[in-house]
């Protein structure tokens, strides 16, 4: 009696192991979200700090913002990037991006009125710089869950426009050519404009407009 006893305790604890690991190999199997922060986009910018710095160009002002492009999936994001001047930080990166209008408000004129004519609002675009956007660059890769730092000169964010960040996926090179009937390839870009830096920022920025 005692042996049988014995066998069924050893029995029991072995389906017990069995029934543990292949439930250990089903949640192991489970994919990760694809986003890392459920509370952030896939990827964004964080302000970091702002300062006097190294002009990249001499009409450029001495007032930059730092930011930093956060890969918040489970994928590599790639971005175009160039070597900053000497006396920049050194562990920042220049990164290209456009600077690009912001769509015109419409506004409408009251029913009242004899006709309801959609009117732009007034963009002031005549200090509109230029952005960072070069034929020859390099590649940079931010694994996920890392961060890149760079900086913009502080008029690169205005009232009446913003900045455009393209980057892409690192995934995998494809085998062989791609047939003829296939084309067309996405195009992303992370918008990032003067109301999304902090409130107090945001005046300081507006300052030198």
């Amino acid at each position: 009696m005692k042996r049988t006893s014995v066998c069924l305790a050893v029995f029991l604890s072995i389906l017990l192991a069995s029934v543990w690991g292949i439930s250990q190999g089903r949640a192991s199997s489970t994919p990760a979200p694809f986003v890392i922060d459920p509370n952030r986009a896939f990827v964004y910018l964080r302000f970091d700090h702002i300062g006097k710095g190294v002009k990249f160009f001499e009409d450029e002002p001495s007032q930059r913002l730092w930011l930093r492009f956060v890969n918040n999936c489970r994928e590599g994001i790639v971005l175009s990037t160039f070597g900053p001047p000497e006396g920049a930080l050194a562990n920042e990166a220049g990164v290209m991006y456009e600077v690009v209008k912001d769509a015109p408000i419409e506004l409408v004129d009251l029913p009242n009125n004899d006709s309801n004519v959609s009117k732009s609002s007034d963009q002031k675009e005549t200090n509109m710089p230029r952005g960072y956007s070069f034929d020859v660059g390099s590649a940079s890769i931010i694994s996920p869950g890392k961060s890149l730092l760079f900086s913009i000169p502080i008029n690169h964010l205005g009232k009446s426009w913003h900045i455009e960040i393209p980057f892409e996926f690192k995934l995998p090179p494809g085998k062989g050519s791609r047939p003829l009937m296939i084309g067309g390839e996405p195009h992303m870009v992370l918008v990032y404009s003067i109301e999304d830096l902090p409130l107090d920022i945001q005046k300081k920025t507006l300052e030198v407009h």
